[in-house]
């Protein structure tokens, strides 16, 4: 909303002949037009005035005078100066006026590619429910991370408001879709992983999909099929997937599932390499499992659909509601924050609720014909997972 009226007639006559000017970053409607206007107008009064009282006197000499000051004075008001109107109210084209986003010269809307060198600009994606502690300390971080590296970005906190169960891969799905059409790339990131060692880069991943968090670095998980924790991938090549699968209510597999569909489409994994930090001081890792219980129950069929490849769900069949949007700051790092609804159709994953089935449901051994489909890695828990922290 502006902070000017827009039925004033006078701003409306200023914006005519260009009334804005640029005053530090703030833009005020201009009072030129105003003030010339009331300057000819008091101007003619006093002429009038002053006429009245030389008649009054009634001595040759005054009025004559009287006379010929008036004359002068009627050309002036009569005829506009040499700095028109249009002069008087100069402005640039190209400013707006005032709004709330703007406030004493500061604007509440970070320049949307503060960093003119970088070509590109980043969509840091946040799955994410009841971590606002997480968050607290995670917006904060990787808004100075990324100026350290001069990134262009914007954080988009995808918050999921509905009774159902977490769908990460579905929220990371909402918020390409949301996600601003000057981002060419996204990270999908863990809220709760903080990057440590500068030399990771958050650059734009030209030759394919970057996996930052890649096995060797990351402080839980090994395997070498792994693609979770922050991955960054450009726009066009998570369309060519189509996204990930929505099929995965509840923790894990959708890094998987999400793998399986990157090998098809047969773009290469790239990882950061010549990092000795290694696994205890690349990240650091600030989920703890006491307090936030991972969601691990396997309902109903699940068990059994989500280790297989999803051919039927993604990017294009996501259903979901954004219930609101809203910027904020916090300490310094601006964010939008999507408030989701996401919708579930129980008769393909009746799992996405959990309350009328609950306990896992039992692993029994399958001769799959498909082995190509199965997506669940098999792990040596000693080798490929660390205690999580």
């Amino acid at each position: 909303m502006s902070l000017y009226r827009q039925d004033d007639p006078n701003v409306r006559k200023c914006l005519r002949h260009g009334s804005f000017h640029s005053k530090g970053n703030i833009l005020l409607p201009s009072n030129t037009c105003r003030n010339l206007h009331h300057v000819k107008s008091s101007l003619a009064w006093e002429m009038g005035s002053t006429l009245a009282t030389m008649l009054r006197m009634r001595r040759p000499t005054t009025v004559l005078w009287s006379l010929g000051f008036c004359f002068l004075l009627f050309l002036y008001v009569l005829f506009p100066s040499t700095n028109t109107v249009a002069d008087q109210c100069e402005c640039h084209s190209n400013q707006n006026p005032v709004t709330a986003n703007s406030f004493f010269g500061h604007s509440l809307v970070e320049d949307s590619k503060p960093f003119p060198n970088d070509k590109h600009k980043l969509a840091v994606l946040i799955p994410f429910r009841d971590r606002f502690e997480e968050l607290m300390e995670f917006a904060p971080h990787i808004h100075k991370f990324l100026n350290a590296q001069h990134k262009n970005h914007h954080l988009y906190i995808i918050n999921q408001v509905d009774n159902l169960r977490f769908n990460r891969a579905s929220l990371l799905n909402v918020g390409f879709l949301e996600s601003g059409i000057d981002c060419d790339y996204i990270a999908m990131h863990d809220v709760d992983l903080l990057p440590m060692n500068a030399a990771l880069t958050y650059e734009f991943p030209y030759d394919g999909p970057y996996h930052v968090a890649a096995p060797h670095l990351h402080p839980r998980y090994h395997y070498p099929t792994f693609i979770g924790g922050i991955l960054l991938i450009r726009r066009e090549h998570f369309r060519k997937v189509d996204g990930l699968s929505n099929k995965y209510w509840g923790w894990g597999l959708e890094d998987d599932e999400f793998y399986a569909r990157l090998k098809e489409a047969k773009l290469d994994i790239f990882r950061p390499g010549n990092l000795t930090s290694g696994t205890k001081h690349t990240f650091r890792h600030i989920h703890d499992r006491q307090i936030r219980r991972r969601d691990m129950i396997k309902c109903y069929n699940q068990q059994e659909i989500t280790r297989h490849r999803d051919r039927q769900t993604g990017l294009s069949s996501v259903r979901y509601q954004v219930q609101s949007k809203i910027e904020i700051t916090i300490q310094g790092s601006p964010l939008t924050v999507l408030n989701v609804v996401l919708e579930c159709d129980r008769f393909v994953t009746p799992w996405c609720d959990c309350t009328e089935n609950i306990g896992n449901t039992p692993k029994t051994p399958h001769d799959f014909k498909k082995t190509e489909d199965v997506i669940v890695p098999k792990l040596n828990r000693k080798k490929h997972l660390s205690q999580d922290g």
